[in-house]
């Protein structure tokens, strides 16, 4: 996301939401990012579903396998040396066929980026093991994507939770209604939020 698109976010929500006022730093925002392509995809499906230390341990072992983190690179590597590395057979099963897809010319991360956001949604989502959470993250943290909304991250629920005073944590649904009036800048509100609850 460029930093023009940032600044406007915040004017944005601070306008439609003014409980943000206590989530906008007074140094520069830490940007949730990863590089688009295989890397990225890489680095998303690691941290599925485990801490952040965790997901940062396993990928650097994981890259570290590899001269240049792409996959044909990573279909050369045996399963026992990913699997050593900390990665689960579940995902290590995930990113070989995303690999396979990638290198066979089966799914193309360039045609992913000239495709609007929902149907570069769809078109993750076809992979499997990439679900709702991972293509939003991709298109926010990959290709820079202003408008996505992870509604499913716990992290951003327990700090939608706080911003909005909640006694509990927001619903899938309630997540979307809440955000609705933060479009078209929910990324900018997710990357808020998730600096708030790290």
């Amino acid at each position: 996301m460029k930093q023009t698109t940032i600044r406007e976010g915040i004017k944005h929500l601070l306008s439609t939401e003014p409980g943000f006022q206590n989530f906008v730093p007074h140094e520069k925002i830490e940007l949730f990012l990863r590089p688009a392509g295989f890397e990225g995809i890489c680095a998303l499906v690691i941290e599925q579903q485990i801490s952040v230390a965790a997901a940062n341990s396993i990928k650097k072992r994981v890259f570290g396998l590899m001269k240049k983190v792409n996959a044909r690179e990573f279909l050369k590597l045996k399963d026992d040396m990913i699997r050593n590395a900390g990665l689960s057979r579940p995902k290590i099963n995930y990113l070989k066929g995303v690999a396979e897809k990638e290198v066979n010319g089966q799914f193309n991360f360039e045609h992913l980026e000239k495709l609007n956001d929902k149907d570069a949604h769809d078109y993750l989502c076809q992979l499997k093991g990439i679900g709702s959470w991972t293509a939003d993250c991709y298109l926010m943290a990959c290709l820079g994507r202003a408008d996505i909304w992870p509604v499913g991250d716990i992290g951003l629920q327990e700090s939608v939770k706080k911003l909005k005073n909640l006694k509990e944590r927001p619903s899938v649904e309630d997540m979307t209604s809440i955000a609705r009036d933060w479009r078209p800048f929910r990324s900018v509100a997710a990357n808020l939020l998730w600096a708030d609850y790290d």
